[in-house]
């Protein structure tokens, strides 16, 4: 249950009716990497709206074309005296229908909204562009910016394009879904390929040949048995433990036949204070352990090719930021929840924006990531109005300096 509102602040409150009728409005422009033209139509409605709300002498609201059918959406909205920029940040695009019934007809049923995306993330973006909206009308220091980035479910695209061109921002909330809680890490995602060379002959005289699927067997129990329990102990304090999994194992033509190839394709969740060249040398270390033993062990560790476009980095907002004990201050007063910044499992847009522009990043969104891609994708409604809230006070009082003000012991 959402808590009551907080008796401080401005009196007049965000309109919750326009942030619901929004976000059934973006459900219903099919947007994802299966159409032609991708989310271009969902980005032409998000840039009308916020061009027809927002007041032009205070705001600058532009779409930036993105490869050959993406588009951004960025809106700015400037207050009447310096100050900081706070960035809030949503993703146009969702999955596809995948079998889900009546995927974009938005429906209200027992105080959820159902649909493809209503989590993921056009209610978080629906409320973003409502807490512009009512920004609008507040005096305020520095500058509100929303960005509405393509194609975040098929490679990030566009959070790759404006991280290359963005300058620092003083704090930024990406509106993935945490139930309203603070996200402030996530670990970093990497799929790595070990392909292992051999040499082909008959079954029949398998001493002739060189087996690349023997090899690789040896590969797999070593990841198992050596480099899973290394990194099992390898902890971060919100994360857990660095993970590694085999996923794919692919070898061979046909059984009378000793394989010539054979590729073990690996799945690394890695942590904040690991990087990217170390987590390839670890499994390279794997397979030179192994030749060691056996010289006519021959492979190529590489990262995986469509996955390696760009580094998919950990996410670690600092625990020291001054805006977190704001941003927890404003979710408590409006959920009845007060905690520690956490964790989360999932890979998100903010890593990229976190770790190109040097932003402290956030994950703070409605609804739950369970209910994300599936086949009854919905957000509960008051969740919805709770994200509203949030944003719009928390913009209001960090825009006013409140986080840089001293807190009291």
């Amino acid at each position: 249950m959402t808590a009551a509102a907080p008796s401080q602040g401005p009196t007049h409150r965000p309109d919750h009716g326009r942030t619901l009728d929004l976000a059934m409005q973006l459900i219903e422009i099919e947007g994802h990497q299966d159409l032609p033209q991708q989310e271009r139509a969902v980005a032409e409605f998000v840039a009308e709206q916020l061009s027809d709300r927002l007041p032009r002498d205070r705001s600058e609201v532009s779409l930036h074309e993105v490869g050959s059918d993406g588009y951004n959406v960025s809106a700015v909205l400037r207050g009447d005296r310096p100050g900081p920029t706070l960035l809030l940040n949503a993703h146009l695009d969702t999955v596809p229908g995948y079998g889900m019934p009546d995927a974009f007809r938005p429906c209200l049923r027992n105080d959820r909204l159902y649909g493809r995306g209503a989590v993921d993330m056009k209610g978080a973006l629906a409320a973003m562009m409502a807490c512009l909206e009512e920004l609008a009308g507040r005096s305020f220091a520095g500058h509100l910016a929303l960005v509405a980035v393509a194609g975040e479910e098929s490679g990030s695209i566009g959070m790759q394009a404006f991280s290359r061109r963005a300058t620092r921002a003083d704090f930024a909330i990406v509106g993935e879904p945490t139930s309203m809680r603070i996200a402030r890490a996530h670990k970093g995602a990497m799929w790595i390929e070990a392909v292992f060379k051999g040499v082909a002959t008959h079954g029949s005289v398998p001493d002739e040949g060189v087996n690349a699927a023997y090899h690789a067997a040896r590969f797999i129990t070593a990841v198992e048995t050596e480099l899973a329990p290394l990194l099992s102990r390898r902890r971060h304090p919100l994360l857990g433990p660095a993970t590694v999994s085999v996923g794919v194992v692919r070898g061979g033509d046909r059984p009378p036949m000793v394989p010539a190839s054979c590729s073990v394709q690996l799945d690394r969740r890695w942590l904040p204070g690991e990087t990217h060249e170390d987590v390839l040398e670890e499994v390279r270390a794997v397979v030179a352990r192994i030749r060691r033993e056996d010289e006519n062990v021959q492979a190529v560790v590489r990262e995986m090719e469509g996955t390696s476009a760009f580094v998919h980095a950990p996410l670690e907002c600092p625990a020291e930021h001054p805006a977190l004990p704001l941003l927890a201050d404003v979710v408590a007063e409006w959920t009845g929840d007060r905690h520690e910044p956490v964790g989360v499992d999932f890979w998100t847009d903010g890593a990229l924006l976190a770790s190109r522009t040097g932003t402290p990043t956030v994950v703070c969104g409605p609804g739950d990531i369970a209910q994300a891609h599936s086949l009854e994708e919905w957000v509960a409604v008051d969740q919805l109005r709770t994200a509203v809230e949030v944003y719009v006070d928390f913009a209001d009082r960090f825009l006013r300096g409140e986080a840089s003000k001293e807190r009291p012991e």
